[in-house]
């Protein structure tokens, strides 16, 4: 029987919402506003010749205590073995220095933009067009995962242990990085997934002739398929294509010298 006098157990509990309007987030762009990667600030660009097309390179600075694993000429080294109906399109590619809040809620090795419009602080636009984005990243931070782990969890903790990445287990799942392991999951894997998302795009979207409405219709039937189905094929053409280049000797390679590295006094990491 309800009793008004018992007091409720959930009363000053985040169950309540207690802490909810001061806990740390994200904050998500106002409507018509640019994503957080599109804003590129006072970003260097350099130009680089791959075959018969001309790619965009855009760098921003880094912070002292983060680096670049994996140079442009690491990344153009890769895209010249890769074959180039993968990357048609592609014009772009975005060497970004997240946000400590970032890195610390939602890190990411990188990621695909479809269509995105790269701005400067000026607001004005230098590149419009599907981008690749290479994020920043800081070694001597472990990354944890929870102790129940999903099947997705566990699949990326088994690829970033074969990546070299060192994994301990006690009451969570600790990866434990250096440079070069880093550099092997953002050059050999992280490039291709993102790649492989561009294929599944080209093969379900662009290779289609049609209207502008038929077009429309695509792209969203594209992007409201189920997260898990997009991620396996991205990941499927990753391990295919490192495959056959570990088989054909084309990787793994030393670093390659690049115009975003960066001198010892501006970040203490030792490339």
């Amino acid at each position: 029987m309800f009793d008004p006098n018992r007091r409720n157990r959930n009363i000053g509990t985040a169950k309540q919402g207690r802490g909810s309007k001061n806990r740390m987030s994200i904050p998500e762009p106002e409507h018509g506003a640019h994503e957080p990667w599109e804003r590129i600030g006072d970003a260097r660009e350099e130009e680089r010749a791959v075959g018969n097309r001309l790619l965009r390179f855009f760098f921003q600075p880094l912070r002292s205590d983060c680096v670049y694993a994996c140079t442009v000429n690491d990344i153009v080294r890769v895209l010249e073995h890769v074959p180039g109906d993968d990357w048609s399109g592609i014009g772009a590619f975005l060497f970004r220095q997240p946000s400590r809040k970032e890195q610390l809620l939602k890190p990411v090795w990188g990621r695909l933009a479809y269509a995105a419009d790269l701005v400067r602080s000026d607001k004005r636009v230098v590149y419009s067009g599907p981008v690749i984005v290479l994020e920043a990243i800081n070694p001597t931070v472990p990354i944890k995962f929870g102790k129940r782990l999903s099947l997705r969890d566990m699949e990326e903790l088994d690829r970033l242990r074969r990546d070299g990445h060192l994994i301990k287990s006690d009451r969570q799942h600790t990866v434990e990085s250096s440079l070069e392991s880093c550099r092997t999951t953002q050059l050999y894997r992280t490039l291709l997934h993102e790649l492989g998302h561009w294929v599944d795009f080209l093969q379900r979207v662009e290779k289609f002739e049609c209207g502008s409405d038929s077009y429309k219709k695509l792209v969203e039937r594209f992007h409201s398929r189920p997260y898990a189905e997009k991620e396996q094929f991205a990941h499927s053409y990753a391990e295919r294509i490192r495959t056959q280049l570990t088989s054909s000797g084309t990787i793994p390679f030393d670093r390659q010298n690049g115009s975003n590295d960066w001198e010892p006094s501006e970040s203490p990491l030792t490339l």
